[in-house]
């Protein structure tokens, strides 16, 4: 699985600079909770334990950042 800063922080062909395209910190909390939802085969309980939230906040993380 490519990780979000291997997409935005390595030199693209032609780009000198990286610092135009980091991620935002709302990338890389969507991006954590992907990577916790595919490796507890998308159980939700599971991931919301494992990231010390309510299901409910994970559900609208979900809903709301197209995770």
């Amino acid at each position: 699985m490519k990780s979000i800063l291997d997409t935005f922080l390595w030199p693209q062909p032609g780009r000198e600079d990286a610092t135009d395209r980091l991620p935002t910190l709302d990338d890389l909390v969507n991006e954590y909770v992907r990577t916790i939802l595919a490796l507890t085969h998308h159980n939700i309980s599971q991931t919301a334990r494992i990231l010390n939230i309510s299901r409910t906040t994970l559900y609208r993380r979900i809903r709301g950042c197209s995770v």
